[in-house]
């Protein structure tokens, strides 16, 4: 009876530590959008998707800003990103800060038609970055990073972290038949004078999921199982959100993130998916690599 009573301690303990190792944000304060998400097409609220993140880089000579990849708000002090986005710039350039709570790339202001009104965006210096230890630039598997910032955020209507498909009950949907959404600015490789090669508000894509052997011969290659795939609708794609940015869900009443902006062939083309980092394969390594 000793050698039993044991053993569910041991095993208790083992499930604790999951839970207390970092504090994550619950479902109802994380993963929730206060807008109605759309109008006028593709261009979201002001108000929504409050977790997304873009990196803005400075360049070394002339400190000219630019916006490079997106990324997702997971706690008050992490932003979720993915790997091949704090390589892939010239020694030029480096990772210098975070926005949250942006809308409109070209007005300090962010309202829209009708007079609804974000709070300022918050730029925030990063003070650390950590990209996956087996992260392949070549192949682009564990492509995942996390950025932590220099000071913890204050929750808003405006500013609010996305959900990690945690519990069991989220982390084992089968994503082959989800349907998701991509957020983003579309290719903000540019500086943030100009919304030439983007656009100037934030935009979402809906995406469905897409079973991972149809993208393995879509590919020809490898496409692992940390790996996810979505789209192949002609016409939709994240070269409309950013790479990244987050693979996202609502599963009852809160989004969860379940998949990284990765790379794909192309942008929008009919049969061909994208392919994300699958998020409830790196639960560990995230936990992991967060401190207060």
């Amino acid at each position: 009876m000793k050698i039993k009573v044991a053993s569910v301690f041991v095993v208790l303990l083992i499930q604790l530590s999951w839970t207390v190792a970092f504090d994550f944000p619950e479902p109802g304060t994380c993963g929730l959008d206060a807008s109605d998400r759309i109008y006028g097409g593709n261009i979201t609220k002001p108000n929504s998707y409050p977790w997304t993140a873009i990196l803005v880089f400075k360049e070394r000579f002339n400190r000219h800003d630019l916006f490079h990849c997106g990324g997702n708000l997971i706690s008050d002090q992490y932003v979720l990103t993915a790997a091949h986005c704090l390589d892939g710039l010239s020694r030029r350039y480096s990772l210098n800060r975070i926005r949250l709570g942006e809308w409109d790339l070209l007005s300090d202001e962010d309202c829209d038609s009708v007079g609804n009104c974000n709070d300022p965006p918050l730029d925030i210096k990063v003070e650390s970055t950590v990209q996956h230890e087996e992260y392949d630039k070549y192949t682009l598997y564990n492509d995942i990073a996390l950025i932590k910032l220099k000071e913890k955020v204050k929750f808003t209507e405006f500013v609010l972290p996305i959900c990690l498909p945690i519990a069991e009950s989220v982390k084992d949907q089968n994503t082959d038949s989800m349907n998701f959404t991509a957020v983003g600015w579309g290719n903000t490789e540019h500086g943030n004078d100009t919304y030439e090669y983007g656009s100037r508000y934030k935009l979402h894509v809906e995406l469905a999921g897409a079973n991972l052997t149809h993208c393995d011969e879509v590919y020809e290659e490898d496409i692992l199982e940390t790996q996810m795939c979505a789209g192949a609708e002609e016409g939709k794609d994240t070269c409309q959100g950013d790479s990244g940015g987050g693979l996202i869900a609502q599963v009852d009443g809160i989004y969860y993130e379940y998949g990284i902006v990765s790379w794909g062939y192309g942008c929008g083309q009919q049969g061909v998916p994208g392919v994300y980092t699958r998020v409830t394969s790196y639960l560990d390594w995230i936990e992991s690599h967060m401190t207060d």
